[in-house]
């Protein structure tokens, strides 16, 4: 990387390593997306399709931070934090029982836009095509 005099500073490039969760149907650290986290790689389903993926806390990350989900080859879920009021999609996924869906083989990105809007999903198949509007049910 090339010295950074302060006002033109000059990076060679960014590695963001994928980090390698499993959807389960109960809350731990194998399916807990962390905070700082950007990428997320998801491994085979402990149970089945009704497993989930937990995005982190609205507070703990900034407006705009982007969180790409790779799903494996089964589908799973996304719900927000127990009890936390937190949006996808205008929908809130923190009552345990309401999800965003998360198709096999695809790319989902979550964009948090705010505390108060939620966090945008949106995907594509593993051909491309957009994934249309998904609300969590």
């Amino acid at each position: 990387m090339a010295l950074s005099n302060k006002v033109n500073p000059a990076l060679d490039g960014i590695w963001i390593e994928s980090v390698e969760l499993t959807p389960d149907d109960a809350v731990s650290s194998l399916n807990q997306i962390p905070a700082n986290c950007q990428s997320v790689s998801l491994l085979a389903n402990v149970n089945g399709v009704t497993d989930f993926t937990v995005l982190p806390l609205l507070s703990e990350v900034p407006d705009g931070h982007i969180i790409t989900i790779l799903a494996g080859t089964a589908a799973s879920e996304v719900r927000t934090p127990s009890g936390s009021g937190n949006l996808i999609n205008n929908v809130d996924c923190s009552d345990d029982a309401v999800e965003y869906l998360l198709t096999a083989d695809a790319v989902t990105k979550f964009t948090k836009i705010n505390n108060t809007v939620g966090w945008m999903g949106l995907g594509w198949t593993k051909l491309g095509a957009i994934i249309g509007a998904v609300t969590p049910d």
